[in-house]
């Protein structure tokens, strides 16, 4: 069983400083009044456009096996494979930030606006990530409310193409939770439209079963290094909720 979260605009809006990280400008760069307008025209843009969906649902341990195992091409090292067997807590998820955002996007690089094309893709990359991490905050504080808690509980989130969990998992994914019903579908590539959108599990549990080096013979071709950040939040403040 499934159900609608709902996620405000202005809980995701990126900060400035997180847009301009976001496209590769130093924190101690100069920003000119193009830049400037660039990035206010970007939100207004998110603003009036975006329309944020999202749906959750608990899942067994014994039923994630099988959306984990997915199509039998995950790496054997993958570190969510010893990490949710020692989850309290598992929660899939998709998230979307709408069809009309990624229209806008695609038609201003159609329209050879890459620039303005650029940094809403950023804004809308930006704030799909922070629905994220208010989709976890929201199910610590719901989870808190339904148990004891203790300091070193935490919830992160895993995606389908990252750390080993290879992207085909989201057929599973799919079949389970039925993002269609938020207008999210997948094609044979294990891609999702609109583009802006966001799928995974939440991973309930003392802090100690996130922990893992980033060793990994995948880490060497990875380009995002999340779990670098990941480390960083095991201690943010939206954990300490519990």
């Amino acid at each position: 069983m499934t159900d609608p979260v709902h996620i405000t605009l202005d809980g995701i809006i990126p900060s400035n400083r997180h847009i301009l990280h976001g496209q590769g400008i130093p924190p101690n760069a100069v920003i000119n009044d193009k830049i400037t307008i660039l990035i206010e025209k970007s939100l207004d843009i998110f603003s009036s456009e975006a329309h944020p969906c999202c749906i959750a649902g608990d899942v067994s341990g014994s039923d994630f096996d099988e959306i984990f195992r997915g199509e039998g091409q995950n790496e054997e090292e993958a570190p969510l494979k010893t990490i949710y067997p020692k989850a309290d807590h598992l929660v899939l998820f998709a998230l979307t930030m709408g069809h009309e955002v990624s229209r806008r996007i695609a038609g201003f690089f159609k329209n050879n606006d890459y620039a303005l094309g650029s940094m809403l893709d950023t804004v809308a990359s930006l704030a799909a990530d922070n629905s994220v991490g208010f989709l976890e905050s929201h199910v610590a504080k719901k989870l808190a409310g339904n148990r004891p808690a203790t300091n070193s509980d935490v919830v992160l989130n895993y995606s389908p193409g990252y750390c080993g969990w290879h992207i085909s998992a989201q057929k599973k994914v799919f079949q389970y939770l039925h993002p269609e019903q938020i207008g999210i579908t997948l094609n044979d590539s294990y891609l999702m439209t609109p583009l802006k959108s966001a799928t995974g599990v939440l991973v309930h549990g003392d802090k100690a079963i996130h922990n893992f080096d980033n060793s990994f013979s995948f880490c060497r071709t990875c380009k995002e290094q999340t779990c670098l950040e990941r480390r960083e939040r095991l201690s943010a403040a939206n954990y300490s909720t519990f």
